[in-house]
């Protein structure tokens, strides 16, 4: 089981969002959160983490070794929402990055992102590689029970998730290991608003009110 960290550096608050599987629609409720919470003035990160045989810096046409060249920090400016780091300035976020690391090499960018993040209050980030390092306030876990697909990485950070967020309807709990048993559970389908008891319960750790939606 993996051990839960100690408190992230950075000087505001830090919420983290991962999800079972690509596509289960992390970016979407980062997206929900942040249109929901506009007072809150969000930096919004989404880390994606790749192969060794992909440089982040170059591309893969790199010849880099797996030492080099572990990670780069891209500031997004479009807010056409055509990308998910997009997507989140197109909601509101007051700053928006992408975060590309080589795979297993998340730990190498945390120093220069927590001093890119030295001035942001109030920190939102897509990862589920994050939580193995930095101890936010809330860690959401985004599931779907109709998808079969269950990435070993997010499954390995289960016992962290301080929440869960069904995509859609969740079968009766007869194991009780199973994700979502006796922690908070919250039901939002794609497309439909953040329920209030979702948006009130990511609220209570700001000392905030949620916000009529």
């Amino acid at each position: 089981m993996i051990a839960r960290p100690q408190k992230h550096p950075l000087p505001g608050r830090l919420i983290v969002v991962g999800g079972q599987c690509r596509k289960v629609g992390k970016t979407t409720l980062i997206a929900d959160i942040i249109q929901a919470t506009p007072d809150l003035r969000w930096t919004a990160v989404k880390i994606t983490p790749h192969a060794e045989s992909h440089c982040p810096v170059n591309g893969s046409d790199c010849k880099c070794g797996p030492a080099e060249h572990t990670f780069s920090i891209y500031e997004e400016v479009d807010r056409s929402g055509r990308t998910g780091t997009s997507r989140y300035l197109l909601a509101g976020a007051q700053r928006s990055m992408w975060v590309q690391t080589k795979d297993n090499r998340v730990q190498d960018v945390l120093g220069p992102l927590a001093v890119t993040l030295n001035e942001s209050q109030n920190v939102i980030v897509e990862s589920d590689a994050l939580v193995k390092f930095w101890h936010p306030a809330i860690f959401l876990m985004v599931l779907d029970p109709r998808m079969p697909e269950f990435k070993v990485s997010a499954r390995d950070v289960l016992p962290l998730a301080d929440a869960f967020v069904f995509r859609s309807p969740v079968p009766e709990l007869t194991d009780p290991s199973a994700p979502g048993e006796g922690r908070p559970s919250f039901f939002q389908p794609i497309g439909k608003p953040l329920p209030p008891e979702l948006q009130a319960f990511l609220m209570h750790p700001f000392g905030l009110p949620a916000h009529p939606i």
